[in-house]
C-alpha cells in the first residue's frame, strides 16, 4: 500500500493545470495548483484573512475549503502546537467515525510550512449511495505558513482512497506562500 500512494501521486501530476496566485496583501502571495477541471474561488474576509474553496466538476462529490487566517499578534508556533490544536478541533468527529480514533498525518508542504490532518469516516453514510454535498469522509486540519499566515483545512469526499480526495491533499500539500 504505501508503493501505492507514490505512484497515485506520480499519476496525479498531469491532472494538474498551473499553479493560481492569490494576494495576501503585506503578508505576501499564495500559491495553489488547482486540479484539472477544477474550480477556484476566494473571498476576502476583511482583514482577517481569505476563504478559498476548490469545487471539483460536474457530478463529483468532494470540496476543499481552505481558511486562510492573518494572526493578529504574530509569533512562532511549533510543529508540535498545530498537532496538538489539530487533535482538539478533531475531537468533535470521533465518536460519529469508522475509526474513532484521532490520526495524524503530515501535509507535504515545502519551505518553513508545516500541518497536518486528521481523517474521518461518516459511519452513518457507510454503505449509503452518495448524495450531493453529503461527504463519507472529511479530513480537518491546520496549515502554519508563517508567523503571520495560518489555515483551517477542510477536504471532503466520499472515497478516502479516491482520486478526488487524493488530488485535493495533494493540492493542499502544494501550496506555498511568498513573501513579498
Amino acid at each position: 500500500m504505501k508503493r501505492l500512494i507514490p505512484l497515485l501521486a506520480l499519476l496525479l501530476l498531469p491532472a494538474f493545470a498551473s499553479a493560481d496566485t492569490i494576494d495576501l496583501g503585506t503578508r505576501g502571495t499564495l500559491a495553489l495548483t488547482v486540479p484539472k477541471g477544477w474550480t477556484l474561488s476566494s473571498q476576502k474576509e476583511e482583514d482577517s484573512g481569505f476563504a478559498i474553496t476548490l469545487s471539483p466538476p460536474a457530478g463529483v462529490n468532494a470540496k476543499l475549503l481552505l481558511n486562510i487566517a492573518f494572526v493578529p499578534e504574530p509569533k512562532p508556533v511549533s510543529k508540535d502546537e498545530v498537532d496538538e490544536k489539530v487533535l482538539s478541533v478533531c475531537d468533535q468527529f470521533v465518536d460519529a467515525s469508522v475509526e474513532k480514533k484521532k490520526t495524524l498525518r503530515d501535509f507535504s508542504l515545502s519551505g518553513s510550512a508545516f500541518g497536518s490532518y486528521c481523517v474521518f469516516t461518516d459511519a452513518s453514510l457507510v454503505g449509503q449511495p452518495a448524495k450531493p454535498n453529503e461527504f463519507k469522509v472529511i479530513g480537518i486540519g491546520i496549515i502554519r505558513y508563517s508567523d503571520e499566515v495560518m489555515a483551517a483545512v477542510s477536504v471532503a469526499g466520499d472515497d478516502e482512497k479516491g482520486p478526488e480526495f487524493a488530488a485535493m491533499t495533494a493540492a493542499v500539500s502544494g501550496t506555498s506562500l511568498a513573501k513579498k
